[in-house]
């Protein structure tokens, strides 16, 4: 019997109440439930606790973005520890991780880039499978990601390169069948080659998804409920792929409230039909796997040297004298993904940093703020800091002044700060929570004294 899950994002009572019930599988993101804590990621001992609970009813397995398995330096320590904690804390079926990277030079590039099919990168990725497979001795699965530049070619075929990690490693497979749409959407693969070529016995677990369109590019911004035509794709990859144990629809948690609650109940039913329904041979385009022609623009880079290019090449730094680069520097991938990058930002800076956010926008200068900060931490803590420190920089005082009175509540240690006020605080802050319009307010110099000894504890004095 193949089971259907979601992914888990935490802390969340209502989702646990309403969605979780329906879940066989709750597969949960380290990054996603970790926060910082004197600015070293832990998983707090709650969500130990919650996690635990789930675990009662459900399968718990792990997913991973932030490993960063394809990094030509180093995979992330810090990632690795939340891992190592999950592990002994909780009862994992199994794991696994995106075949991609999210940093270099110990940078965050805010996204996630698929590494150049090549020896090197094969070698190294096994190498890491290996390493990580011994670590935990538990089933770990890898996943293809999305690519929205130009192919980077190398040595293999998709899905060639994928069996020969599964050959060298025997770890599993997750076929996202929403990923593959979007490459092929994207002229990447094509349906039928990757399908016939890919070692389908090797494939556990399925992903199902539906993401957003932008330039043309579809996009895995795991945004909405699934498509039709991606639960007829799963139907026909489950009549030919065997050995598939669970099913996941993903959704990210930012859009749990926009799609709802029982909606994301009803799509998990959906799936659990589609799972039973009776499967019909996936149809099979041409007459078996086509030659592999390299990308007409492979790198000439190291591995180490191609990935600073592509992240200086997404922060708008100069172009490498690489053929690869020219050519991603002129396609509309390069700017889909800035606009991915800048959009998360955004959003989760919009729900952690209300006041400044609103504030911003409220004089036309919140994008100016962003694009002025160099931060693309997964963690919104750390995205929050520098924010928080540019907008107080401001030039206008009222912002400056709502930046750090918010900073001053979201500060970690327990004492006291004052902050300078240009008029009534109280006038300020109730327009701002209410959504109303700041109007110009008389000059009323105020003092506003935060205290981090009992949290949300603050008093406005006139100055």
């Amino acid at each position: 019997m193949i089971r259907t899950g979601v992914n888990y994002e935490g802390r969340d009572p209502r989702f646990v109440e309403t969605v979780i019930p329906f879940a066989d599988v709750v597969e949960v993101t380290p990054d996603a439930i970790a926060t910082l804590r004197d600015g070293v990621p832990v998983i707090p001992a709650e969500t130990i606790d919650e996690l635990k609970a789930i675990g009662e009813r459900a399968t718990i397995a792990l997913h991973g973005v932030g490993l960063s398995i394809a990094s030509a330096d180093a995979m992330r320590r810090d990632y690795l520890a939340l891992l190592d904690t999950l592990m002994v804390s909780v009862d994992v079926a199994w794991h696994s991780e995106h075949l991609g990277y999210v940093m270099v030079d110990g940078e965050h590039l805010g996204t996630m880039l698929v590494p150049p099919r090549t020896k090197e990168v094969l070698d190294l990725v096994s190498e890491r499978v290996r390493m990580i497979q011994e670590r935990y001795g538990k089933p770990f699965l890898l996943e293809h990601v999305v690519n929205l530049f130009p192919d980077p070619g190398g040595d293999y075929t998709a899905a060639g390169f994928l069996n020969e990690i599964v050959r060298r490693t025997g770890c599993g497979l997750i076929l996202d069948v929403y990923n593959l749409e979007c490459d092929v959407h994207n002229g990447i693969v094509s349906t039928g080659d990757f399908l016939e070529e890919l070692d389908l016995a090797a494939v556990r677990e399925i992903h199902v998804a539906c993401g957003t369109e932008d330039h043309g590019l579809q996009v895995d911004v795991h945004s909405r409920l699934t498509r039709d035509c991606t639960l007829e794709l799963l139907r026909g990859v489950l009549s030919i792929a065997t050995n598939v144990e669970a099913v996941i629809f993903e959704i990210l948690g930012p859009a749990v409230p926009s799609v709802g609650l029982e909606a994301i109940a009803k799509e998990l039913q959906r799936v659990r039909s589609s799972c039973s329904a009776g499967f019909q041979p996936a149809p099979r385009v041409g007459g078996g796997v086509a030659p592999w022609n390299p990308a007409p623009h492979r790198s000439d880079l190291p591995l180490a040297e191609l990935q600073r290019a592509m992240r200086d090449l997404i922060r708008g730094e100069q172009v490498a004298d690489d053929p690869y680069i020219r050519e991603a520097s002129e396609c509309v991938g390069l700017q889909v993904t800035r606009d991915t990058i800048r959009g998360w930002q955004q959003f989760r800076l919009t729900r952690n940093c209300r006041l400044t956010t609103a504030i911003l926008r409220a004089c036309g200068t919140f994008d100016e703020v962003l694009r002025s900060i160099d931060c693309n931490s997964p963690y919104i803590e750390e995205l929050s800091r520098a924010f928080l420190r540019r907008s107080c920089e401001h030039g206008d005082p009222l912002v400056a002044s709502v930046a750090s009175f918010e900073r001053a509540l979201l500060r970690e240690d327990d004492g006291e700060e004052t902050i300078a006020w240009p008029c009534n605080t109280y006038e300020v802050l109730g327009a701002l929570l209410q959504g109303g319009e700041v109007r110009q307010l008389a000059a009323a110099p105020h003092q506003t004294i935060v205290s981090k000894r009992i949290p949300g504890l603050f008093r406005v004095t006139a100055a």
